[in-house]
């Protein structure tokens, strides 16, 4: 683990326990004891210093302590000259939301996992005209819990700055509902669906992501691609069609991808933009 995950809202709290699992790794595998810190986050995003009070490797303690946290993924000049080059419009940070229509067996846990590491802020679970998985309600809740934990365990293994949010899954009825309740609605967020096949509509990324907006919405179909229907109703609700030339990436490989072309040009877009 690169880093622990406190579970829960922690913020307002000066002390918290922590479940057997990372217990038992702080003081088997870590040999940490009572009087050490260390940093973690918690559920809702927040970090916090932790010191051990009690190193029961069942059930440790700790007293937790806030830090004010302050990131920039955006690159830096090397010289006065790209200084000079460089606009002052570049955003500071960068908020990514994937909505992923779902696929087949296990390939979903292997993005899960992607996103995190990429730092997605939220992950929106689509069910599409094209999908052969499908969420039944009876199995919806232990659906969203299991993916939890696969991002739980992510962030550990990574260190993520970014706690990344799931949601139930949603149909493209229901979605832009879901994208305004966390803040990627359609007037301040750049929403784009990466596309298998070169339509007329499609549009340069780098014109998509010319703009001042630091909120970025991708979508990414399922294994038997998108329907004319499904195509339509995502450019209703305000999707830019793009495709990335090339031969045809697996449903697992094109949302790590789309991710990292997005935040290659977004973090140098001070340096290339005109």
């Amino acid at each position: 683990m690169r880093q622990i995950v406190l579970l829960g809202n922690q913020r307002g709290r000066e002390s918290c326990s922590l479940d057997e699992k990372t217990s038992h790794y702080l003081i088997n595998v870590r040999r940490m004891r009572k009087g050490d810190s260390f940093e973690a986050v918690d559920e809702a995003g927040s970090r916090f210093s932790c010191t051990i009070v009690s190193d029961d490797s069942h059930a440790v303690k700790l007293e937790i302590k806030p830090i004010r946290f302050s990131r920039s993924l955006v690159r830096t000049p090397l010289n006065k000259a790209e200084e000079d080059k460089a606009k002052p419009s570049v955003a500071p940070t960068l908020h990514i939301a994937l909505v992923q229509a779902l696929p087949k067996g296990h390939k979903f846990d292997l993005i899960i996992r992607q996103a995190v590491e990429l730092e997605v802020e939220l992950i929106v679970p689509l069910i599409t005209q094209h999908c052969v998985e499908q969420e039944p309600p009876e199995r919806a809740k232990a659906k969203l819990e299991r993916r939890k934990r696969i991002i739980r365990e992510a962030i550990q293994q990574s260190g993520s700055f970014v706690y990344t949010e799931i949601l139930s899954a949603a149909d493209l009825e229901t979605l832009d509902a879901a994208l305004n309740a966390k803040g990627f609605n359609k007037k301040d967020s750049v929403r784009i669906l990466f596309h298998e096949s070169e339509k007329e509509e499609s549009q340069a990324l780098h014109l998509l992501l010319s703009g001042d907006k630091d909120r970025v919405v991708l979508a990414i179909g399922p294994e038997g691609g998108l329907s004319q229907n499904d195509c339509a109703a995502f450019i209703d609700l305000g999707f830019a069609l793009h495709h990335a030339r090339g031969p045809v990436l697996r449903v697992e490989t094109a949302a790590a991808f789309a991710i990292s072309a997005v935040r290659a040009i977004v973090f140098e877009r001070g340096l290339w933009k005109v």
